[in-house]
Order: C-alpha cells, then structure tokens, then sequence
C-alpha cells in the first residue's frame, strides 16, 4: 500500500459474514482488527445470527439489514448446505429484498469497499451499488476419490464406483443449486451474471482460505483475481469467550483431563453440526475408556447437556482448541476449514465426518496425506465407528508420523494478515 497515504485517510470497509456461521463470522472479524489495527476504519452489516457479538467485541458497529435470519431460515440454511434438503432458501422475493435493503445500507453508510465471508447476496449488491467487492471464502479442487455417503442413497448402491465418481464429480464441478434466481436477477440489476454457485463467490478479487499446492492447483491456472492466501484459523477469536479470570482454571482442568490414563480425543463438530448427531457421537463415546474433551459451542443448550461418565469432559468452549489438539491423541470433527488445519498444525491424526462437500473434500486432503479416515453421519453406525478409532490407535505410530511429517511441511498459518495485504493492495491499486 502507499506508505505515503495517512491512517486516517484509509477508508471505510464494509464487512459482511454469515453471523450463524461461527467460520465465516471469524475470518472477517480477524481481517478487520487488523484492518483498524493499522487505523483504518471497519462496520459490519448483518441479517442476524449469534455471532455478532465478535464483531462488537473489535469495537465495530453491526448494522442490521432485512431481512432479519430467523431461527428456521437460518436451519433451512444449513439443511440446504448439508444437502438434506434440496430447497433453494433463496427466492426471487427474498433474494430481491436482501439486494434492495443492501444498496440502501451501503449507500447510506458510503463504505468505499465490501468484504463478504460468503453472504452471497453481495455478488448483486456491492455491483449493483457500484462498490468494489471482495470475497473471502474457502476453496477445495473439486476431485472426490470416495462417494460421498451423505448423498449415496440405497437407489444408488448397485451402481459401480466409478461410475459415481464421475458423476459427482462432474455434478459438484458445475453446482447449480443456488444459482437460479442469482442469475435471474444479476440480469434485473445490470451485474455480472453467475454461472453455477461457485461463481456466487466470486468477487472483483476473491481471496482463497487454502495453499494451491495442498489442494493439487496447478498455479499456471489460477487466473490474476484469485489467489490463495492459506487458512484462516480462529484461535484468536476465543480469548474474551472465557473472561480472564477463568482461563488458568479452564486449563488446568482440561490438562488434567488430558493426563488421565489412556488415550485422548478432542470431540468437536464446530458449529455446523446437529443437536441430534452431537448426542449420538457422545453417547458411542460415552462406551469407552477414551478421555474426551467435546466442544459443543452452539449446537447444544445448558438444557440439552446429557450425564456422560467422568472419561467425557463437556465444554462450551475451550481458551485454545489448538493447544488442546497439540495434547490429545486424536481429533474427531466434521471437515470444516478450521478444525481441519487446526489438526494439521498440530500434527495429530484425525476421524472426520463430513456434512457437505466441502468438508468432504477437506478430509480428503488428509486421507491422501495418511492422516485421515473418513466416516459416515447418514449411516453411522457405532460398531464400526468404534474400529475407525482402534484403526488408528492400532496404527498409532504410522499415523502420527504422517501427520507430524504433514505439519512440518505446511506453511504459517498467517491467512488473515495475508488477507489484508491484498486488501490494502487493492486498496491503493484503485486508489480508493
């Protein structure tokens, strides 16, 4: 960026994440505090979600916009993510109502640039209202090597392997499961009209929260407005969940947790996960002799907390899921971005349960790398998920060797920092 140019010349970003989405939510939280860090000046806009708190946290104002996310809309949302229900939540009427209440609010506010962590919405908006656009949002290559069980439906069980594969893979590849009314009315309000979903995300400049070479991109490919700034992992979100008071008390039990006798597992399913399957996956743990530590965040209630041995430490959250995962034996999450580099970093091997493609596609990574198994929600079954488990402590030393070796070879995880660079990059490229 010009070092020329003053502090408080630097002008007003517009951050817009998915406030039910603790992932999304994150990485635009950490980009902003180091945005204002360096004197420039951040609001966030929501449709609602639990989430806002974070923001407010930083010292940012939360601009509410219709429409307000209901508790249901915000369920259809992550059914629809999960592919348990095939209902596009986006309509023409309440797509065209996000896209006129945005322009109001970026107008109203004169932000000069908008940075989305996936509300899809923006791909109209921002355009519409003139505003250069900036999405910040996890990528995968689109290459399954296994079916995905969450789709596989017994209808499709007498069809040959491969023949699936390709199927999906072509499927997943050209996505076009939002993108209808997208299309309908980039064409009313004069924008780029998308394609498929991916290019729903896709902004004048779209950062990607992963390395190309983990991932198989070939760099030859990648076209100039995309480029890959590495994860952006949450740790530092959690250090004003537990008040400071807490924190050394909050670690000494979860250390002498960790130090009972026998191996140790990190539960987690982030915040995508269900109410149902988070006590499902608890009571097959609640079988055995593993001393777990689950984090719920926000999938379970005070009231829905069940009465688990004393080998099951329950928590709301943890001050560091990444000095837990350094400590314990294994992780078993759900294929989120985050819980899934997490566990890279720290060199641990990892049971993941995917509840989209996406998450999929994360573990994927892993299973290549040695590191990883892959287990089924759609048809859990808690005999063999058991054997995944005594698989990997059976295997222990080879497993752990992969994924040490893994770690070594990864870069710093710095991908907010980079996130800005190219922010401010732009920035002062076009001058705003």
């Amino acid at each position: 960026m010009n070092k020329n140019r003053k502090s408080d010349e630097l002008p007003l970003i517009g951050f817009f994440p998915l406030f039910y989405n603790l992932a999304e939510t994150g990485r635009a939280v950490l980009i902003a505090k180091e945005y204002m860090k360096k004197g420039g000046k951040a609001i966030f806009f929501s449709h609602g979600g639990e989430y806002e708190y974070l923001a407010e946290e930083i010292g940012c104002r939360v601009i509410r916009i219709n429409p307000i996310y209901t508790e249901e809309f915000i369920d259809l949302l992550w059914k629809s993510s999960r592919l348990e229900t095939f209902k596009n939540p986006f309509t023409i009427k309440n797509l065209k109502l996000h896209i006129e209440e945005e322009i109001k609010a970026f107008k109203k506010t004169n932000v000069k640039l908008i940075v989305s962590t996936n509300n899809f919405p923006c791909s109209i908006s921002a355009r519409a209202a003139k505003i250069p656009l900036i999405f910040v949002t996890p990528k995968v290559k689109i290459q399954f090597n296994k079916f995905p069980d969450f789709i596989d439906f017994p209808f499709l069980k007498l069809i040959p392997s491969f023949i699936k594969l390709s199927i999906i893979n072509f499927i997943a590849s050209n996505s076009k499961l939002y993108v209808k009314p997208f299309t309908k009315l980039a064409k009313k309000y004069n924008t780029k009209i998308p394609k498929n979903d991916f290019q729903i995300t896709q902004g004048d400049i779209t950062l990607y929260t992963n390395y190309a070479d983990l991932i198989g991109i070939e760099k030859s490919t990648i076209p100039k407005n995309e480029i890959y700034i590495g994860p952006i992992l949450l740790e530092e979100l959690f250090k004003n969940v537990i008040k400071d008071l807490d924190i050394i008390k909050e670690e000494k039990e979860l250390k002498k947790h960790i130090d009972r006798n026998g191996r140790t597992i990190l539960f987690s399913l982030g915040s995508s996960g269900t109410k149902e399957f988070f006590l499902k996956m608890l009571n097959t743990l609640n079988k055995t002799d593993y001393n777990v530590i689950a984090v719920y965040t926000n999938i379970l209630k005070e009231g829905d907390l069940p009465k688990l041995n004393d080998n099951i430490l329950l928590k709301k959250f943890v001050p560091s899921i990444k000095k837990i995962n350094k400590l314990v034996d294994l992780a078993i999450l759900h294929g989120g971005q985050g819980t899934v580099f997490t566990a890279a970093y720290s060199g641990k091997p990892v049971i993941g349960i995917p509840m989209q493609f996406e998450q999929h596609l994360n573990l994927e990574m892993l299973v290549n790398k040695g590191v990883a198994i892959i287990a089924s929600k759609k048809y859990f079954n808690e005999k063999e998920f058991l054997k995944y488990i005594n698989k990997i402590f059976d295997d222990y030393d080879n497993y752990l060797n992969n994924s040490i070796d893994l770690a070594k070879k990864l870069p710093p995880s710095n991908g907010h920092i980079n996130a800005l660079n190219y922010i401010e990059k732009y920035i002062a490229d076009n001058e705003l």
